[in-house]
């Protein structure tokens, strides 16, 4: 009997010591698991951010998109995630497509056409996912805002180039040489935030040089690249032969870029000038012994692409909604102007920063 209750004994000591490591191993592995938890949670919390930009070849979004990474990712983003559709409406819409599936917080666009808006704002909102634009806003059919944007002060921007150039006109005497001196005006017709900046430069320069021949105004739509500026411009020289003199004005720095070059095949380009928008390209222009890219209204990619990513971290994080106080009377949404100041050889050492 006593071996009995020492073998029941024994088996109890050894059941208790069992329960008791059990006991003291579940609470380590609970806490365990609600750290693994809090670390995922902290991790799984982070917003999650998407650009899908219209040309990431382009030197002006390699600038932007840089900022934008760096900035999100410094303010807490657990990834800023880039999308480059090469120009292509169908690459927008895989591009899209993708980000959506991915879960992205917040959405910025820089759409290659602006009749992809629509669609781009009603998927995000399907999938309860904030969109802004930057750079070529968001708009319906009658071109109203259909969400936040950040977009260049385009019709003062223009005005800039347009002041310059007709300083230059003056400069260099170029009213004694009106029958073989034109001024092309390079547009981007598609999109809707580049209209104003040719519109200011032609208006502004037209206004302070008065007397300037309406039929010496030549009008060459392109569609931003460097490749299609060149293009129509090429074809714009050939077809005015009796002009030695040209005067041009570009609303991005691809355009005058591919004018630029026009000049030079043509054999032209020492009597010319070619006023640039952007600075990001006209810089290498300003340091070679000669060009006649003269000029450019300077606008600094990285403060858009820090701008921009600040403005979706807090929309984020805070739920304020972007550039909202910028927001005019009737209108849904706030519009960022972002402003550019004249550079050219004599000052753009100072005004812009080395590369």
């Amino acid at each position: 009997m006593k071996k009995i209750m020492s073998l029941l004994l024994a088996t109890a000591l050894v059941s208790s010591l069992f329960v008791g490591c059990s006991k003291e191993s579940e609470t380590t592995n609970v806490a365990a698991n609600s750290s693994t938890k809090e670390i995922t949670a902290e991790t799984t919390d982070a917003p999650v951010i998407a650009y899908i930009c219209k040309d990431l070849s382009q030197e002006w979004f390699v600038g932007t998109s840089t900022a934008m990474q760096q900035t999100g990712k410094s303010l807490g983003a657990k990834d800023v995630i880039l999308f480059d559709t090469a120009m292509s409406p169908d690459k927008y819409m895989t591009a899209l497509d993708s980000a959506i599936s991915q879960g992205v917080d917040v959405l910025i666009v820089c759409p290659p056409d602006q009749q992809l808006s629509d669609i781009t704002v009603q998927r995000c909102k399907e999938a309860g996912i904030k969109v802004m634009a930057d750079d070529d806003g968001l708009i319906d059919k009658d071109g109203k805002h259909i969400a936040p944007a950040l977009e260049l002060d385009a019709y003062v921007v223009g005005a800039s180039q347009g002041e310059w150039l007709a300083k230059y006109y003056a400069d260099n005497k170029l009213a004694e040489q009106s029958d073989t001196t034109a001024y092309m005006v390079m547009t981007m017709n598609e999109v809707s935030s580049c209209v104003p900046r040719s519109e200011g430069a032609k208006d502004t320069f037209l206004k302070n040089v008065s007397t300037f021949p309406e039929d010496k105004v030549i009008e060459a739509n392109y569609d931003g690249t460097s490749d299609k500026g060149f293009n129509v411009v090429a074809a714009t020289i050939t077809a005015n032969p009796g002009i030695k003199n040209w005067i041009i004005t570009a609303p991005n720095d691809e355009g005058a870029q591919g004018a630029t070059r026009a000049l030079e095949q043509a054999g032209i380009d020492k009597d010319a000038c070619v006023v640039g928008l952007g600075g990001y390209l006209a810089i290498d222009e300003f340091a070679k012994d000669y060009s006649a890219f003269k000029a450019a209204a300077y606008i600094d990619p990285l403060m858009d692409g820090k701008i921009a990513a600040t403005a979706a971290m807090k929309w984020a994080t805070d739920d304020v909604v972007p550039y909202d106080e910028y927001k005019k009377d009737g209108e849904e949404f706030g519009i960022y102007p972002f402003g550019a100041v004249m550079a050219d050889k004599s000052n753009y050492k100072t005004v812009m920063p080395a590369k």
